[in-house]
Protein backbone atom coordinates (compact mmCIF):
# COMPACT_ATOMS: atom_id res chain seq x y z
CA UNK A 1 0.00 0.00 0.00
CA UNK A 2 1.32 3.18 -1.09
CA UNK A 3 2.16 5.62 1.82
CA UNK A 4 -0.85 8.60 2.48
CA UNK A 5 0.18 12.04 1.17
CA UNK A 6 -0.57 15.01 3.08
CA UNK A 7 -3.83 16.73 1.62
CA UNK A 8 -3.07 20.08 0.18
CA UNK A 9 -6.19 22.22 1.23
CA UNK A 10 -6.70 23.66 -2.51
CA UNK A 11 -7.33 19.70 -3.20
CA UNK A 12 -9.68 19.33 -0.09
CA UNK A 13 -11.32 22.30 -1.76
CA UNK A 14 -11.54 21.30 -5.22
CA UNK A 15 -13.23 17.39 -3.70
CA UNK A 16 -15.51 19.34 -1.55
CA UNK A 17 -16.47 21.48 -4.50
CA UNK A 18 -17.53 18.68 -6.11
CA UNK A 19 -14.70 16.93 -8.14
CA UNK A 20 -14.97 18.87 -11.63
CA UNK A 21 -12.70 16.77 -14.18
CA UNK A 22 -11.31 17.86 -17.41
CA UNK A 23 -13.77 16.15 -18.85
CA UNK A 24 -16.88 17.83 -17.79
CA UNK A 25 -15.35 20.91 -17.64
CA UNK A 26 -14.40 20.70 -21.87
CA UNK A 27 -18.55 19.37 -21.99
CA UNK A 28 -19.07 22.81 -19.99
CA UNK A 29 -17.49 25.19 -21.73
CA UNK A 30 -18.19 23.57 -24.95
CA UNK A 31 -22.07 23.55 -24.03
CA UNK A 32 -21.91 27.37 -23.38
CA UNK A 33 -19.45 28.19 -26.07
CA UNK A 34 -16.43 29.18 -24.18
CA UNK A 35 -14.73 26.20 -25.22
CA UNK A 36 -12.35 28.47 -26.91
CA UNK A 37 -11.62 31.25 -24.37
CA UNK A 38 -8.35 32.16 -22.86
CA UNK A 39 -9.59 31.22 -19.39
CA UNK A 40 -10.61 28.03 -20.45
CA UNK A 41 -7.56 27.00 -22.56
CA UNK A 42 -5.09 28.04 -19.36
CA UNK A 43 -7.32 25.70 -17.05
CA UNK A 44 -7.17 22.87 -19.27
CA UNK A 45 -3.58 22.78 -19.88
CA UNK A 46 -2.90 22.44 -16.24
CA UNK A 47 -3.26 19.42 -14.29
CA UNK A 48 -6.91 18.32 -13.44
CA UNK A 49 -7.85 15.20 -13.27
CA UNK A 50 -9.59 13.38 -15.92
CA UNK A 51 -12.69 10.75 -14.77
CA UNK A 52 -10.41 7.65 -15.05
CA UNK A 53 -8.17 9.62 -12.85
CA UNK A 54 -10.22 10.64 -10.02
CA UNK A 55 -12.10 6.97 -10.14
CA UNK A 56 -8.56 5.50 -10.18
CA UNK A 57 -7.40 7.77 -6.98
CA UNK A 58 -10.45 6.32 -5.46
CA UNK A 59 -10.18 2.81 -5.83
CA UNK A 60 -7.11 3.54 -4.35
CA UNK A 61 -8.75 4.46 -1.01
CA UNK A 62 -10.62 1.18 -1.52
CA UNK A 63 -13.63 2.62 -1.69
CA UNK A 64 -15.99 0.14 -2.71
CA UNK A 65 -18.91 0.28 -0.64
CA UNK A 66 -20.96 -2.89 -0.01
CA UNK A 67 -24.43 -3.63 1.52
CA UNK A 68 -25.67 -6.72 2.70
CA UNK A 69 -29.11 -7.71 1.61
CA UNK A 70 -31.17 -6.97 4.42
CA UNK A 71 -31.05 -3.58 3.30
CA UNK A 72 -32.27 -3.79 0.30
CA UNK A 73 -35.68 -2.04 0.61
CA UNK A 74 -37.25 1.01 -1.46
CA UNK A 75 -37.87 4.30 1.05
CA UNK A 76 -41.16 5.62 0.47
CA UNK A 77 -39.93 9.05 -0.42
CA UNK A 78 -38.03 7.46 -3.54
CA UNK A 79 -40.83 5.53 -4.27
CA UNK A 80 -42.72 8.77 -4.88
CA UNK A 81 -39.99 10.45 -7.18
CA UNK A 82 -38.50 7.66 -9.47
CA UNK A 83 -40.20 5.52 -11.70
CA UNK A 84 -39.96 1.47 -11.14
CA UNK A 85 -39.39 1.01 -14.84
CA UNK A 86 -36.67 3.22 -14.80
CA UNK A 87 -34.96 1.15 -11.47
CA UNK A 88 -36.00 -2.13 -13.30
CA UNK A 89 -34.11 -0.82 -16.74
CA UNK A 90 -30.70 0.21 -14.62
CA UNK A 91 -31.21 -2.56 -11.91
CA UNK A 92 -30.54 -0.34 -9.26
CA UNK A 93 -32.15 0.35 -6.24
CA UNK A 94 -32.36 3.61 -3.69
CA UNK A 95 -31.96 2.33 -0.21
CA UNK A 96 -32.06 6.03 1.33
CA UNK A 97 -32.41 9.72 0.59
CA UNK A 98 -31.15 12.17 2.81
CA UNK A 99 -31.28 15.73 1.86
CA UNK A 100 -29.19 16.03 -1.28
CA UNK A 101 -27.93 12.44 -1.15
CA UNK A 102 -29.30 9.29 -2.64
CA UNK A 103 -27.69 6.25 -1.20
CA UNK A 104 -28.48 3.45 -4.16
CA UNK A 105 -27.55 -0.32 -4.77
CA UNK A 106 -26.22 -1.06 -7.65
CA UNK A 107 -24.50 -4.10 -9.72
CA UNK A 108 -21.11 -4.17 -10.20
CA UNK A 109 -21.28 -4.19 -13.86
CA UNK A 110 -23.58 -1.76 -14.36
CA UNK A 111 -23.03 0.86 -11.53
CA UNK A 112 -21.82 3.72 -13.92
CA UNK A 113 -24.87 3.69 -16.09
CA UNK A 114 -27.19 3.21 -12.60
CA UNK A 115 -25.68 6.25 -11.37
CA UNK A 116 -25.80 8.80 -14.25
CA UNK A 117 -30.15 7.49 -14.68
CA UNK A 118 -30.70 8.35 -11.22
CA UNK A 119 -28.79 11.46 -11.44
CA UNK A 120 -30.51 12.44 -13.50
CA UNK A 121 -33.61 11.90 -12.09
CA UNK A 122 -33.16 13.25 -9.40
CA UNK A 123 -30.78 16.20 -9.50
CA UNK A 124 -29.44 14.85 -6.63
CA UNK A 125 -25.73 13.54 -5.74
CA UNK A 126 -25.74 9.83 -5.62
CA UNK A 127 -23.06 7.50 -3.29
CA UNK A 128 -23.45 4.02 -4.90
CA UNK A 129 -23.19 0.90 -2.91
CA UNK A 130 -22.48 -2.30 -4.19
CA UNK A 131 -25.07 -5.31 -3.51
CA UNK A 132 -25.85 -8.51 -4.85
CA UNK A 133 -27.43 -9.18 -7.95
CA UNK A 134 -30.11 -11.77 -7.10
CA UNK A 135 -31.01 -9.34 -3.44
CA UNK A 136 -31.55 -6.36 -6.24
CA UNK A 137 -34.02 -8.40 -8.38
CA UNK A 138 -35.84 -9.94 -5.12
CA UNK A 139 -36.18 -5.97 -4.32
CA UNK A 140 -37.00 -4.72 -7.68
CA UNK A 141 -39.76 -7.66 -8.26
CA UNK A 142 -41.75 -6.41 -5.26
CA UNK A 143 -42.03 -2.65 -6.48
CA UNK A 144 -45.23 -1.26 -7.64
CA UNK A 145 -45.90 1.02 -10.08
CA UNK A 146 -46.17 4.66 -8.24
CA UNK A 147 -48.72 6.77 -9.56
CA UNK A 148 -46.97 10.54 -9.01
CA UNK A 149 -43.38 9.04 -9.76
CA UNK A 150 -41.35 11.05 -11.82
CA UNK A 151 -40.33 9.53 -15.26
CA UNK A 152 -37.50 10.44 -17.66
CA UNK A 153 -39.14 13.33 -19.51
CA UNK A 154 -41.81 15.63 -18.79
CA UNK A 155 -45.26 15.72 -17.48
CA UNK A 156 -47.82 15.96 -20.00
CA UNK A 157 -49.72 19.95 -19.29
CA UNK A 158 -53.61 20.28 -19.22
CA UNK A 159 -54.32 23.48 -19.83
CA UNK A 160 -57.11 24.98 -21.32
CA UNK A 161 -56.78 26.68 -24.99
CA UNK A 162 -56.38 30.11 -24.11
CA UNK A 163 -53.28 29.17 -21.35
CA UNK A 164 -52.15 26.73 -24.59
CA UNK A 165 -51.95 29.94 -26.70
CA UNK A 166 -50.65 32.45 -24.10
CA UNK A 167 -47.90 29.59 -23.37
CA UNK A 168 -47.03 29.40 -27.44
CA UNK A 169 -47.40 33.35 -27.94
CA UNK A 170 -45.39 34.79 -24.59
CA UNK A 171 -43.40 31.78 -23.32
CA UNK A 172 -41.85 29.56 -25.88
CA UNK A 173 -41.28 32.83 -28.32
CA UNK A 174 -43.27 31.70 -30.78
CA UNK A 175 -44.34 33.91 -34.18
CA UNK A 176 -47.56 35.20 -33.78
CA UNK A 177 -49.78 34.63 -36.10
CA UNK A 178 -52.77 36.96 -37.24
CA UNK A 179 -55.93 34.69 -36.01
CA UNK A 180 -59.03 34.24 -38.65
CA UNK A 181 -61.84 36.44 -38.66
CA UNK A 182 -63.93 34.03 -37.62
CA UNK A 183 -62.44 33.19 -34.35
CA UNK A 184 -62.38 36.95 -33.35
CA UNK A 185 -65.37 38.27 -31.76
CA UNK A 186 -65.73 41.80 -30.66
Amino acid sequence: MKPRARVRPACLAAVVGGAVTRDELRAAAGRASHAGSALMRSLLAQPLPSLTELAEAYAIAGADLRLDASFLKLTPKAAGLIDPELLRRERCLPVEIVEDICVLAVESTRARAAVEAVRAVLRRRILPVLADAEAIDRALNELKSAPAAAFQGPLPRKDSPIHARFRDLVLDDAVVDALPASEWKP
